[in-house]
Parts: C-alpha cells; structure tokens; sequence
C-alpha cells in the first residue's frame, strides 16, 4: 500500500504485515455469507496462528489463504498451521474440515444479530470509559 511521506509530500511504499486481529472482518463477512451463495470463499488476511485459520473455517471459508506469515517464517510455518487445526480437530472429535465448516456461521448461530452492525453499536454503547477521561 503507498503511504504519504508528510515530511517530503511525497509518496512512499513499504510492506506492512498483517495482524491476527486483522481476520476479523473476513471473518464476519464470511460468516454472513455462508449458505446463502453458491460462490466458494476465501478468507484472506491476518491469518497467523492455527486459532485464526480455525475460526475462519468455522464461520465458513472454503479456504484460508496465508502471506504475511510466509513472509515472516517461510514455508515451514504452513505446516505449523495444518498441525495445529489437526490437533484442535482431534481434540474436538472431528475427522474432516467439512464437520465444523460454517458450524459459526451466521445461519448456524443462535443470535445471527451478533455478525450485525447493531451488535458493534451494543459493544460501543456498553463500553466503559477509562477514569481520568471526560465522558
């Protein structure tokens, strides 16, 4: 992504990785799409540790893509990743993707409002306001 030098007006380049916390929206729109498109998803972005790739299945990825990761520790790091879910598969009783795939998803959830943006004003609503600062 180009960035504006503020010191030079001028336009610069340089790589910025990707945070777990970055998943996060992918993971939301997935959710909400999944079972009502015919369309395969891929989730892409902040995927980092075998947590995030899980619950990006969970909300209904057909795929979970990685970069930042790969950048950072290289291709060994892929087969962290399979291990991982494997692992958390096992201890879960599932013996494929396809037995939890979209298990989060907003079709499959018990309060869909919670993928809604009303469920973000709830959370900003009930937030509590650190001391020192005016409200």
């Amino acid at each position: 992504q180009p960035a504006i030098n503020i010191d030079n007006l001028r336009l610069t380049s340089s790589l910025q990785t990707s945070t777990s916390a970055e998943s996060l929206l992918a993971m939301r729109w997935i959710a909400i799409l999944h079972g009502r498109t015919l369309l395969s998803l891929g989730a892409t972005g902040g995927v980092h540790t075998p947590e995030d790739a899980i619950k990006l299945l969970l909300a209904g990825a057909d795929v979970v893509h990685l970069c930042s990761l790969l950048l950072e520790q290289g291709p060994k790091a892929i087969q962290s990743i399979i291990a991982g879910i494997e692992a958390w598969m096992e201890e879960q009783g599932f013996e494929s993707v396809e037995e939890f795939r979209g298990r989060v998803s907003q079709i499959s959830v018990a309060d869909p409002s919670a993928f809604e943006r009303i469920n973000y004003v709830n959370i900003i609503d009930g937030f509590t306001v650190s001391p020192g600062v005016r409200g």
